[in-house]
């Protein structure tokens, strides 16, 4: 793990820009001009596609507010680069992000399966696809210089910010703990805005303001920083479902990285915290040393710092880029298809996956004549089917289209799956055209992680010698979709069989640091243990043929912090009605004095 954030501080504005501007020299070509291509069409649906520098959006919302959406993040990943700079893992041939951008809250929450309204936002990492959903929840507007550090902060935003910096930290670097410093930092972002030429960073996220005042009018706390640092289940999951707990974690986690950020020293200081985390040092532990303050003498410090020290400073940085988007209109009768696109790729259960094959087989009129309708009903055939139930479509798609990259990687998906079903000669014939398949849809996106691990996983079916070029499709697959533990695990065992130690050591630790996926990183560190010991080349060939289940996906959720704080205040509300009523009735159990407890409705029925 590499160490060493920007070592410009924070306060020193004019340190920021000079180091920005160096990056800015170095990505030269980044477009900093906006230029609108529309196509049109009949029917069209709701849904549209927009497609930015780094991202790729679909959304039923309009083309200026996902215009907004696009250019501030384009802005976002371009700050994160900067700060995250000498942590970045060099992987600069990674696919644009797909994020489905959703006007209305049920779809969201259809899509992504959260029965929780507290949940507004979801990056989804699975050998199917790397993806985000978000809500629009308000309109995001232009901000001037003026406007940048008083402007009261935009939900939607915010939401969507905090979400991307999270995911950005997981895809470009190899922090994956603690949890407290990746939401502090998700945090601190969430809150980060930008003019054309200028940005704001350090305000206060307008929800943690509101649970900051919450505890200075004298609530009680939950959390001592030690759990913070290091909560029961190993991250701050384990507060989701308490409001309270999950809002303090947020808070103090965001207060910890705002005090980590704000100087020279204090970046240097946390370069040794987050290594020693690396070093599976205590995060408690790790911080104490690197800032030589216990747990014990935490609280009062950023206390202190909460109150005279958490500066807010305006940058100015006219490197920022502008969105140069394209949008593309949609058929009306794709609309279906593209939420049920994006569930597939999101690596669902076996009861969703099936249950939406059957429904995109069934429906009335058949299969539309449309690409993306047709690409889409193949992968429900691939995955929870038949695969040679999609070998007409895809073969028909790939001959009238042949630069159709995703046609011909889901072709060869197909020839692969029917390659191992079995081990007659039929079967090496499929094996033969998925890897013909494979290696078209490669040559032509060769920034696509699923084609690299379904090459890889072609070339090693039944090769007890792979050589490097076989094992360097894992290790691409994982540089390109580095946020997947799926493919970090391929590269692992890559880097083992090749005899490369360390490099197979680091990437079992990142994805042990990873509490977040318990299921693999308990895997990571059980094989840490045995490469470490020693391994036989069959033992790690047969792990490389052991396919995690196709259902795994890692999740990163966002929480709606606006709605935390209104839960937490209406329970402290509750109780201190309670309070009252319970003291009422003790000086006057005869409710002679009008106040008949069993006469109102928030007394809790007995």
């Amino acid at each position: 793990m590499r160490k060493g954030l920007i070592k410009a501080s924070l306060v020193a504005a004019c340190g920021l820009s000079v180091a920005a501007g160096a990056h800015a020299q170095q990505e030269a070509q980044t477009p900093v001009s906006q230029t609108v291509e529309v196509k049109g069409m009949k029917d069209a649906s709701r849904w549209f596609r927009a497609e930015s520098q780094h991202f790729v959006v679909y959304s039923d919302t309009r083309h200026e507010d996902v215009f907004q959406l696009l250019n501030n993040l384009e802005k976002l990943d371009y700050l994160l680069r900067i700060f995250t700079k000498d942590y970045n893992t060099g992987r600069g041939s990674q696919q644009k992000i797909a994020l489905y951008y959703h006007d209305r809250m049920g779809s969201f929450q259809q899509i992504t399966g959260s029965a929780s309204d507290e949940v507004v936002g979801l990056y989804n990492s699975c050998g199917a696809g790397v993806q985000g959903f978000g809500v629009h929840l308000e309109r995001i507007g232009n901000l001037t210089n003026e406007e940048l550090g008083k402007t009261p902060l935009n939900n939607s935003l915010s939401y969507l910010f905090e979400a991307y910096t999270r995911h950005f930290l997981y895809r470009n670097t190899d922090i994956r703990s603690p949890s407290s410093f990746i939401d502090g930092f998700a945090q601190y972002f969430s809150s980060v805005r930008f003019s054309d030429s200028q940005l704001t960073l350090g305000r206060v996220p307008t929800n943690l303001g509101k649970y900051f005042r919450f505890i200075d009018n004298g609530r009680s706390q939950s959390l001592g920083y030690k759990e913070v640092f290091e909560p029961d289940d190993g991250s701050g999951d384990g507060y989701l479902n308490e409001s309270l707990k999950r809002l303090e974690f947020l808070s103090k986690s965001w207060l910890l990285t705002h005090y980590m950020l704000s100087t020279d020293v204090n970046l240097g200081r946390k370069d040794k915290y987050l290594e020693l985390v690396y070093q599976d040092v205590p995060a408690s532990k790790a911080f104490e040393t690197a800032f030589g303050l216990t747990p014990a003498q935490i609280d009062e410090m950023m206390w202190r710092y909460r109150i005279k020290g958490n500066r807010v400073v305006q940058v100015d940085l006219p490197t920022l880029p502008t969105a140069k988007v394209s949008y593309e209109t949609l058929p009306a009768s794709v609309t279906d298809y593209i939420l049920a696109d994006g569930t597939l790729k999101s690596c669902p259960d076996r009861k969703t996956g099936e249950a939406l094959l059957r429904t995109l087989s069934q429906r009335a009129g058949g299969v539309p004549n449309n690409d993306m309708a047709r690409l889409t009903v193949s992968r429900a055939q691939i995955d929870w089917g038949n695969p040679a139930d999609a070998l007409p479509a895809l073969t028909d798609i790939t001959r009238k289209a042949a630069n159709n990259a995703e046609a011909h990687y889901l072709l060869g998906l197909a020839n692969l799956r029917l390659a191992e079903r079995g081990n007659d000669a039929g079967s090496a014939g499929y094996a033969q055209a998925a890897k013909r398949s494979l290696a078209r849809a490669r040559s032509l996106n060769p920034r696509s992680a699923q084609a690299a691990y379904a090459t890889y996983l072609a070339e090693i079916r039944g090769n007890d010698k792979p050589d490097e070029a076989v094992l360097k499709n894992a290790i691409a697959a994982w540089s390109n979709a580095h946020e997947v533990n799926t493919y970090a695990r391929a590269a692992a065992l890559s880097y083992a069989l090749l005899g490369r130690a360390t490099e197979a050591d680091n990437a079992l630790a990142v994805i042990a640091h990873n509490t977040r996926d318990a299921a693999m990183a308990a895997w990571a560190k059980s094989w840490q243990g045995r490469l470490r010991s020693g391994v036989g080349r069959a033992e790690v060939l047969a792990e490389m043929r052991r396919e995690p289940d196709k259902a795994t996906a890692f999740k990163e959720w966002t929480v709606a912090t606006a709605d935390l704080i209104r839960n937490a205040e209406y329970n402290a509300g509750m109780e201190d009605a309670r309070g009252y009523l319970n003291s009422q009735r003790m000086s006057d159990p005869t409710g002679a004095n009008g106040v008949s407890p069993s006469t109102l409705s928030i007394w809790p029925k007995q």
